[in-house]
């Protein structure tokens, strides 16, 4: 299968690239060769397709072009482009549930299902990309904070990457920070009951950059130049330094002038889109995130979004940052992307 274009002659002629049964023989490098053979079709109640079942000849057991789909084993598969509609346009898992008439865990598995397929997906175009070598050039780097359950004792940093020139958001972390100083005696005392609960909170922003780093680091093409820009924060450069050493060139700028002919504009613009789109980035509201994990998980659908979907500007619509990357030769709509899963062999 293609990972752009899975069956392009129409789902009519669907052929099993491999058994999708986990623990399959057919899978192992010495194993026997996958062979099938048709086996019916059913109809599916929920949406009304009517779909194609085959039989594996090596594991003996039957699957369907439904096993291949995102939208495998889900009651209602109607839902996923609305609840992905919110994810990216600042709206809470409870007013999407409300919305909808859905329940809040429909809305948070939904979250879980979309937000694996958007680094699946991710992933497979990094690894495409890297065997090609053609990620290259100029990138940015840049942190913003944000936190859970408490604005003051539990801070978090969340660095964004991306490629300059095409604004394509390459990787995000969330990690810890401290409390905030010169807390009243109130919040003292709360801090007090927390690091007995949790521990004392420490700063990871240093290992969070750094994840950043080396995921660029593992796929970049280390034969020509890298260009990263950050602002002057000190733990920047042995964290790039730890990762990438070789045609590397770091470039330091401030981080104080936020207009356009900052030479951080690119970044300063994406987490700007971040904090609009993402409702648990909103600034001093309820939507934040009670556990710094599933903002990351938020923030893979939105990176599908801006990467896949979405187009470059408003001047530029027709075609993704992907595109502009030169990383994929297509502009996805919210159907396209989210309708066949990424299989080992795209």
């Amino acid at each position: 299968m293609d990972l752009e274009r899975p069956f392009p002659m129409g789902i009519q002629h669907f052929r099993p690239p491999l058994c999708p049964r986990p623990g399959c023989p057919s899978h192992a490098a010495d194993g026997p060769p996958f062979r099938y053979r048709s086996r019916g079709r059913y109809h599916r109640a929920c949406d009304g397709r009517t779909v194609h079942r085959f039989h594996c000849y090596v594991c003996r057991r039957s699957f369907s072009v439904q096993t291949f789909r995102v939208d495998y084993r889900l009651q209602r598969p109607q839902l996923t482009g609305p609840i992905f509609d919110a994810f990216v346009s600042k709206v809470t898992q409870r007013q999407t549930a409300r919305t909808l008439s859905c329940t809040r865990k429909t809305v948070r598995q939904r979250l879980l299902l979309l937000a694996r397929h958007s680094r699946e997906f991710q992933n497979a175009v990094l690894e495409r990309a890297h065997a090609r070598k053609i990620i290259h050039g100029r990138f940015q780097l840049d942190e913003q904070q944000t936190f859970e359950r408490d604005r003051l004792l539990q801070p978090v940093t969340f660095p964004v990457l991306i490629h300059e020139a095409s604004r394509f958001v390459l990787h995000v972390e969330a990690d810890t920070l401290p409390a905030r100083g010169n807390l009243r005696p109130s919040d003292l005392e709360r801090k007090r009951r927390l690091e007995a609960r949790f521990g004392v909170r420490i700063s990871n922003s240093r290992k969070a950059v750094k994840r950043c780093f080396e995921e660029l680091a593992r796929v970049r093409n280390p034969d020509l130049l890298t260009v990263m820009t950050t602002d002057q924060a000190p733990h920047y450069p042995g964290a790039l330094g730890e990762t990438m050493s070789h045609n590397i060139l770091h470039v330091r700028c401030s981080g104080k002038q936020k207009d356009i002919s900052s030479p951080l504009w690119p970044i300063n613009q994406t987490l700007a889109m971040l904090r609009d789109g993402l409702s648990r980035l909103v600034r001093k509201s309820w939507g934040a995130s009670k556990e710094r994990a599933w903002l990351a998980e938020h923030a893979w659908i939105w990176i599908a979004y801006r990467n896949y979907i979405r187009g470059f500007t408003n001047k530029h619509k027709h075609r993704s940052s992907a595109q502009i990357a030169n990383y994929v030769s297509r502009r996805f709509s919210k159907a396209s992307f989210f309708e066949w899963r990424v299989l080992p062999i795209c």
